[in-house]
């Protein structure tokens, strides 16, 4: 199948683009950043148009997006600009070219505005939103999605992202940021007590989603795609200096992280995507870890002592 994956240099998307290309898809990378196929602003309408007609993709991901929330709290405007407007570029873009799909990355997120206890890919958003620019920029990409269908018959994915981790991740992620902490000798920081729990997602995991999403059942349907199970920071703090070796922690506060998603009294399920796609997560955390410290050694030449 030809697919075209924007963003398909970072963190996520280059994973994306190694999983397909493994199971024989034809894929193209538009992205601004490295060696692309079309080196192209996703906020440039005319130019995606003219890169999407020349690839001719059956199905495009649409991964590019402000993905760090500091980022989007740092510059509103900015990040609404290029993950909203960026989005409808993308699925404009799409609909000139006759795509079939577009497979749109959203976010856990989403979950800040809903409701508590078991939430599915049905549970309502409510009206007071998420509490973050951030959500609500991909609150909004997903209803673009379902707009662009219901009016032009451009068919759709969403995929919902838990808290990715591993190879490649890049620095606002908390245990990359531990990385090039511990490369420093510096003590590795957490922000509050370290009770906060996320359900971290590594990205070798996610990547075979998008995979499975090119499945028929997947047209037009949202799907959680969640790690095995709730971590504290504390717990991945442990998990790290297990692998790392022995290094000292920091307590502190972060005024920057606020409105940022938290998972009390919510529990994101993974079932649609477990029973339509075939997928689940499969890679402890341990593993996980040990495995993105290995591949950060290997970029810095860093070798444990």
């Amino acid at each position: 199948m030809k697919c075209l994956v924007t963003g398909g240099n970072g963190f996520i998307g280059s994973h994306v683009v190694e999983a397909l290309r493994q199971v024989e898809h034809q894929v193209k990378v538009l992205d601004l950043n490295g060696n692309a196929d079309y080196v192209v602003d996703i906020c440039d309408t005319p130019q995606v148009a003219e890169s999407f007609a020349d690839a001719g993709p059956e199905v495009v991901f649409h991964i590019a997006a402000i993905a760090d929330a500091r980022d989007a709290l740092k510059d509103p405007i900015k990040a609404v600009n290029i993950n909203i407007g960026g989005t409808a570029s993308v699925l404009e873009a799409a609909r000139q070219a006759k795509v079939k799909r577009v497979i749109l990355a959203s976010t856990c997120w989403v979950a800040n505005a809903m409701g508590s206890g078991i939430l599915d890919e049905a549970a309502p958003f409510n009206p007071a939103g998420g509490g973050h620019v951030y959500t609500t920029t991909k609150i909004a990409s997903e209803m673009l999605a379902h707009d662009f269908q219901a009016l032009y018959g451009l068919n759709f994915t969403i995929l919902r992202y838990g808290i990715p981790y591993g190879p490649g991740m890049w620095p606002g992620l908390v245990l990359r940021n531990w990385l090039d902490r511990a490369k420093a000798g510096e003590s590795i920081v957490i922000f509050g007590d370290g009770s906060a729990s996320r359900r971290f997602v590594y990205v070798k995991d996610l990547a075979e989603a998008h995979v499975l999403a090119l499945q028929e059942v997947a047209t037009n349907q949202t799907y959680n795609l969640e790690g095995m199970r709730a971590v504290t920071i504390r717990e991945l703090a442990e998990a790290f200096q297990r692998v790392w070796g022995p290094i000292e922690v920091e307590y502190r506060p972060e005024p920057t992280r606020i409105g940022e998603f938290q998972y009390l009294r919510k529990i994101i399920s993974n079932a649609k995507a477990f029973v339509e796609l075939g997928w689940e997560p499969k890679t402890d955390l341990g593993d996980g870890v040990r495995q993105t410290v290995e591949w950060y050694r290997r970029e810095t030449k860093e070798t444990p002592e």
